[in-house]
């Protein structure tokens, strides 16, 4: 580029050319909710079909291990909970006034988390009953029963129930952000 006294080099303080700096600066950072390509919009297509599948994952998953007795009753109002709290996230992220629709990158993270969550929970959510033989879990079905592993399991369990209800916290926050920022 040549400049106005006829040297070559970059563009001189006070000349019309832009320098990087005003160049960079006026484009717009990209909004963290923006949507993240064909993985935002795949996410969003399977909120629903998964959202179904994990909470019956969640009530009666178990059974596929050979663990099922009395805490399936016990659960009803769990899954009826987590199954009105999904509808409520799902609603949000399909009224959302972006195009194309799909879900941001966090709120794909967010969403993930939670179907990660509800997936750990109903494999390894232990079982009990009035019986001697009815503590079952998944781990004691694999590696036999075991007062140990049977208390392991209700950790694993409790863990991934904070951490589902905190990923579904911040999936909440961040679609009603993402409500908020455009409108």
């Amino acid at each position: 580029m040549q400049r106005r006294d006829g040297s070559l080099g970059g563009p001189v303080h006070g000349s019309d050319c832009p320098t990087i700096h005003s160049v960079t600066a006026a484009v717009p950072p990209v909004p963290s909710t923006a949507p993240t390509g064909p993985t935002g919009r795949a996410t969003l297509l399977l909120m629903i079909p998964l959202n179904l599948t994990l909470v019956a994952w969640l009530w009666i998953g178990r059974l596929v291990f050979g663990v099922f007795g009395w805490f399936a009753l016990v659960l009803i109002p769990v899954v009826l909970i987590a199954l009105v709290a999904l509808l409520i996230t799902t609603v949000l992220a399909l009224t959302q006034k972006r195009r194309p629709l799909g879900l941001s990158r966090a709120e794909r993270r967010w969403q993930w988390t939670v179907w990660t969550a509800l997936f750990v929970g109903g494999a390894v959510l232990p079982d009990f009953g009035d019986t001697a033989d009815s503590q079952r879990s998944l781990l004691t079905q694999v590696f036999g029963f075991s007062d140990a592993l049977f208390q392991v399991s209700f950790t694993i369990a409790g863990v991934a129930a904070v951490v589902a209800v905190a990923a579904w916290v911040g999936l909440f926050v961040s679609l009603l952000h993402g409500h908020r920022a455009r409108t």
